[in-house]
């Protein structure tokens, strides 16, 4: 019926238990001739590794424009800034979200596989530093107080999504009431941390909207868990 990715068909051949000849055409053969069986086994590699090559390419190209750009702002604003002031001052910090930025995606240009799973090890790994950064260079402490809680709640909450999704993907009602039920967490907590660091209660509005989409969560999630229950106790 279709034809699935050419990097497939050798194991799958394996598993059916036919050679890739066999399994191209559709037939079992008499007597497969095995020099042509693994004549057809090289051009499919050949054929899988000049993909990866070509992909590979297109990636470090974009990589070396990628890089190229960051560090030319970066210069640019060196220049700008001492020319200005004399000294390097606003500049600093630009350069220093450049560097996160780049460090961020990283994982997108380099690796080959589990690009989400590294790049949130990148993020976890990395956020708290540039926040620490930022907030020496403002000379703002409270930048770093604030901003650390602010992603190590976020950081918890994204790994709690991303676990399900990467456990069982083929349920989706399931793993999309699962995160519904992580944002109120993280909504809560967000708007807790701002409220303690500025030291003001949070106003009414915010309290009647958090409350609000925190009710339409719940409702959306219990919807999503019980169709999936009675899906699975109907198959």
């Amino acid at each position: 019926i279709s034809c699935p990715d050419i990097s497939l068909l050798i194991p799958l051949a394996q598993i059916l238990g036919v050679t890739t000849s066999e399994l191209l055409n559709g037939e079992k053969c008499a007597a497969p001739e095995k020099s042509k069986d693994v004549l057809v086994e090289e051009t499919l590699l050949y054929s899988d590794r000049s993909a990866a090559q070509k992909v590979d390419r297109v990636k470090g190209i974009l990589f070396t424009c990628f890089s190229s750009s960051v560090i030319l702002a970066a210069v640019i604003c060196f220049i700008c800034d001492f020319c200005i002031t004399g000294q390097l001052t606003w500049s600093l910090l630009t350069a220093s979200s450049l560097l996160f930025s780049w460090i961020l995606l990283l994982p997108l240009f380099k690796a080959r596989k589990n690009i989400i799973r590294k790049s949130l090890l990148v993020l976890t790994l990395t956020v708290i530093p540039y926040l620490a950064v930022l907030s020496r260079l403002l000379s703002l402490p409270a930048i770093y107080k604030m901003g650390a809680v602010i992603a190590i709640i976020s950081l918890l909450g994204l790994w709690c999504i991303y676990i399900p999704f990467l456990k069982i993907p083929h349920r989706k009602l399931y793993v999309t009431g699962i995160l519904l039920l992580v944002i109120i967490p993280i909504m809560w907590g967000i708007n807790g941390t701002v409220s303690f660091f500025i030291q003001q209660p949070l106003d009414p509005s915010t309290k009647f909207v958090d409350s609000l989409t925190t009710l339409v969560l719940l409702i959306i999630a219990a919807f999503c868990f019980s169709k999936e229950f009675f899906r699975n106790r109907k198959q």
